[in-house]
């Protein structure tokens, strides 16, 4: 084949399926003559790119080698559509296509030499030939800059995502456009969809060059293919892929139809089993009769089930029954729970549950024609504990992990509906740590931040367990203080804060005194408004630090002539 191949200018280079080079042809020397005398059969593809990509990148690209080799891995894992690029002086068209049993082949052909562009040969994006060239195109066109931000769509792009005219998407990023495609015409129940979409966006964008695809309203889909300039514009073609998407899940349904036949039963196709083996995903095929006809072993692994009842086709009953009796009813749907043998193959449904391990395994059911369904089982874990993370990380100081101003904010406001429904009173402290900024300049931000967290675990140590410490910015801190109706308890508090405060601080060599000045707001059980108590225990401590270093007063205290608390009036 390679032999023929260089008879026709083409150059070849195949690939097992663990990315391997196995044999290529003189015109791929031509073609790359960075390989002549290196390529080797067994070499993975990624030394391959190294040698490409050390022939094409500029001095200060150089340091992002190893993302364009990640980068060109994914284009040829994924690349289901030619594309053209310039090496040494050639434009070459290239396409990379699967080569069952075998891996891919890479297949390049040169379409021209390139010539420099001569003045006016060419209008550009903003000219008028080339943009009304680009708005017939049947696919979206879209560019955006460095920043990620669109600076031109074309008008199928416009069509696709329901968008008015260009001023709308440029300036955009494209998950703005997205999201305003949803919100404009999504229907009742497309909830799921609308969400796997920007989660599918949030983890592809930043991967250009490995093609997508993104669910639409009205159960229509785009496939995205990116590819990055070196100077970070990126490219996008948005093609429709519904009818595709449709003509998939027919095949799907007329595969399933013939496997009923007993003929093609025995016949089943080795390379269909060892797709299944190697997915990530578990699968398991239900017949009409609610029989397993088809399983792999990812979903013996993924839900702990015995491998001689799986290889025997077993009910679907039978395999509910194993995780009913291993305890994995959490999570799923209230009837499916309370009576497995009701099983709703009528119906497409998703939901996640809880192995007795702790992983949480994604279950998605897609009825069949003619009855029985198709079951997928994904492995989330991962997953949801980056999401758990990101939702800690959003509600928590990154430095000290106290709750942020939001979160305490929240707490502050169910206390004071607590409150006015007859429950204890609260009282608010706001901490603040004495001259800290002589400790940063003279012993570094690092030792700072050092003492903040030191000061932090501290007050944690004393607060009561209900309470809530909060780090509200800076050397600032705050605490609700839950059952305080009176300015004694709120005082006893504040200063057993202190004293553990003032203990002698060892901070990378270092002995530090740290001292705090505390000024305290009490609820009044009647319309209290978070800001305003947080207000007055700013204002509070502002007075117990103009008062000496190291003190504590509550707003309203008449024993230091401040005017009464529901005065409206500030000791400042």
């Amino acid at each position: 084949m390679a032999e023929a191949l260089d008879g026709l200018s083409v150059g070849v280079c195949v690939f097992d399926d663990e990315d391997r080079c196995l044999l290529w042809n003189r015109t791929f020397l031509q073609f790359f003559p960075e390989h002549e005398g290196e390529v080797f059969v067994g070499e993975p593809y990624s030394e391959n790119l190294r040698r490409f990509y050390g022939a094409r990148l500029k001095e200060h690209e150089r340091d992002q080698l190893e993302r364009f080799v990640l980068e060109g891995i994914q284009r040829h894992r994924g690349q289901m559509r030619p594309f053209v690029f310039e090496h040494r002086g050639r434009c070459l068209w290239v396409s990379s296509l699967p080569m069952p049993g075998v891996g891919r082949v890479r297949l390049w052909r040169e379409e021209g030499s390139l010539q420099p562009a001569t003045p006016g040969a060419g209008a550009g994006i903003a000219g008028l030939d080339s943009q009304a060239l680009l708005d017939h195109m049947p696919d979206g066109v879209m560019i955006t800059a460095p920043d990620q931000r669109i600076v031109w769509v074309n008008e199928p792009f416009l069509a696709m995502y329901g968008l008015r005219d260009r001023q709308v998407a440029i300036g955009s990023t494209f998950e703005d456009v997205y999201r305003s495609a949803w919100s404009a015409a999504a229907r009742e129940g497309e909830r799921a969809m609308f969400d796997e979409g920007v989660a599918i966006l949030g983890e592809n964008l930043n991967f250009t060059g490995a093609p997508f695809e993104l669910p639409l309203p009205d159960a229509r889909w785009s496939r995205v293919i990116g590819e990055r300039s070196a100077g970070g514009t990126c490219f996008f073609a948005h093609v429709d892929i519904t009818l595709l998407k449709r003509q998939q899940q027919q095949l799907l349904m007329a595969n399933w139809r013939t496997w009923e036949s007993d003929t093609l039963l025995r016949q089943k196709s080795t390379m269909l089993e060892a797709a299944l083996e190697r997915m990530e995903q578990g699968i398991i095929m239900v017949n009409a009769q609610g029989v397993v006809e088809v399983c792999n072993k990812r979903v013996v692994e993924l839900l702990d089930l015995p491998a001689e009842l799986m290889a025997s086709r077993p009910s679907f009953r039978e395999v509910q029954a194993i995780q009913l009796a291993q305890r994995v009813a959490r999570g799923m749907p209230p009837g499916l729970a309370a009576q497995p043998q009701a099983i709703p193959f009528d119906q497409p449904y998703r939901y996640e549950r809880q192995q007795p391990d702790g992983r949480v395994i994604e279950v998605y059911s897609v009825p069949m024609d003619g009855g029985g369904a198709v079951l997928t089982y994904t492995d989330i874990t991962d997953r949801r504990r980056s999401e758990e993370r990101i939702r800690y990380l959003a509600r928590h100081d990154g430095l000290t992990s106290l709750v942020n101003r939001e979160v305490f904010l929240e707490h502050m406001a169910g206390a004071a509906l607590a409150a006015s429904h007859g429950a204890e009173g609260f009282a608010v402290h706001y901490i603040d740590i004495d001259n800290f900024k002589p400790i940063n300049d003279r012993f570094g931000h690092a030792t700072g931040d050092m003492v903040l967290v030191a000061a932090a675990r501290r007050m944690r140590e004393v607060v009561g367990p209900g309470d809530v410490l909060a780090r509200i910015g800076g050397d600032e801190f705050a605490l609700l203080q839950h059952g305080a109706s009176e300015s004694g308890a709120a005082r006893e508090l504040a200063q057993r804060m202190l004293h553990a405060l003032n203990l002698p601080l060892e901070v990378e060599s270092h002995t530090l005194a740290v001292h705090a000045s505390v000024g305290i707001a009490l609820s009044t059980g009647v319309g209290d408004d978070p800001d305003e108590l947080i207000r007055r225990a700013d204002s509070a401590m502002y007075l117990a630090k103009a008062r000496g270093a190291g003190g504590v007063c509550v707003y309203g205290d008449p024993a230091i002539g401040w005017a009464p608390a529901d005065s409206g009036s500030s000791p400042m």
